[in-house]
C-alpha cells in the first residue's frame, strides 16, 4: 500500500486516512490502495467499523483529470475503460462492506468525490465543506451517482445537486440529508472516530448487524446496475470533452 492511504487502528475501528495527490483525486492506483485498506480491515476479525478521512485539505476532488482526459480521446479502450471501471468498482465495492462505514468529509467534495463519501453508511461533514456536483465538469454523472444520490438525499434534493448545479456548504449539507452532522474543521477527525467507536468492540454482532442493513435496504437499482445505467451516456459526454 502507498502513502496516500494511511491505516490506523483506533480501538476496534480502522482509521483509512487518504493523503493523495491533487485533493485526494481517484487514480486506479489510490481505489486499489482504499479496496486493499477495507479488505485488510475486514481480514480482521476484531475489526467492528471503518473510518475514511481525508488528510489532505479536500476529501476528494473526484476522478484524477488527466485519466479523464485520456478517458476522453477513446472511452472504450480496453485499458481505458477499464481504469475507469475500476474507480466505479471501489464504490460498488463499498456499499458492499462487511463492516460499518463512516466517513468524515472536509473541504472540497466534487464529481466521483461524492460518490466516494456517499458510498459509507454515515457522513460527518467540517464546516468548510463545500459539494459540487458533475454538472460543473460537463460530464455525464457516473459511478452509480445518481442511485446515490437519490437514496441519500431522496428525489428532489438529487435533482438539485445533479442537474441544476446546487451547491452545498456544511448547514446545507446537513438540512439536505448529505451529512449527520458538521463540525469545526479541527475536530472532525475527532467526531467521525467517535463515531465510528459508538458501534463498540463486539466486532462479530458489529458484522451482523451491517449484513442486516445491507439486506434490508430494498433497492430496485443494484450498485452495479447503476453503474451500467450512467456509463453509457457517460462515455458519449467524455467524448465530447476536452481536457
Amino acid at each position: 500500500m502507498s502513502q496516500a492511504v494511511v491505516v490506523e487502528r483506533q480501538g476496534a475501528v480502522a482509521w483509512i486516512r487518504l493523503e493523495a495527490a491533487h485533493g485526494n483525486a481517484l487514480t486506479p492506483e489510490l481505489v486499489a490502495d482504499i479496496g486493499s485498506a477495507f479488505d485488510a480491515a475486514e481480514a480482521d476479525t476484531s475489526v467492528a467499523a471503518i473510518a475514511l478521512t481525508s488528510g489532505a485539505r479536500n476529501f476528494c476532488t473526484g476522478a484524477e483529470l488527466s485519466l479523464l482526459g485520456r478517458v476522453a480521446v477513446d472511452p472504450l479502450d480496453d485499458d481505458n475503460f477499464a481504469d475507469l471501471g475500476a474507480i466505479y468498482e471501489l464504490f460498488c465495492r463499498m456499499q458492499d462492506a462487511t463492516l460499518p462505514t463512516v466517513a468524515g468529509v472536509s473541504g472540497k467534495i466534487l464529481g466521483a468525490g461524492i460518490n466516494l463519501a456517499l458510498a459509507c453508511d454515515v457522513r460527518i461533514v467540517a464546516d468548510d465543506l463545500l459539494v459540487r456536483g458533475f454538472g460543473a465538469t460537463g460530464v455525464h454523472p457516473g459511478g452509480g451517482h445518481l442511485r446515490l444520490l437519490t437514496r441519500a438525499l431522496g428525489a428532489q434534493q438529487a435533482a438539485a445537486l445533479a442537474m441544476f448545479g446546487v451547491t452545498y456548504d456544511a448547514p446545507a449539507a446537513v438540512e439536505a440529508g448529505f451529512a449527520l452532522r458538521a463540525v469545526p474543521r479541527a475536530e472532525l477527525d475527532e467526531a467521525t472516530l467517535a463515531l465510528a467507536a459508538g458501534v463498540g468492540d463486539d466486532a462479530a454482532l458489529a458484522r451482523r448487524v451491517t449484513a442486516s442493513l445491507r439486506a434490508s435496504r430494498g433497492d430496485v437499482v443494484t450498485p452495479r446496475a447503476a453503474v451500467a445505467i450512467e456509463r453509457a451516456a457517460q462515455i458519449w459526454s467524455l467524448g465530447r470533452r476536452t481536457y
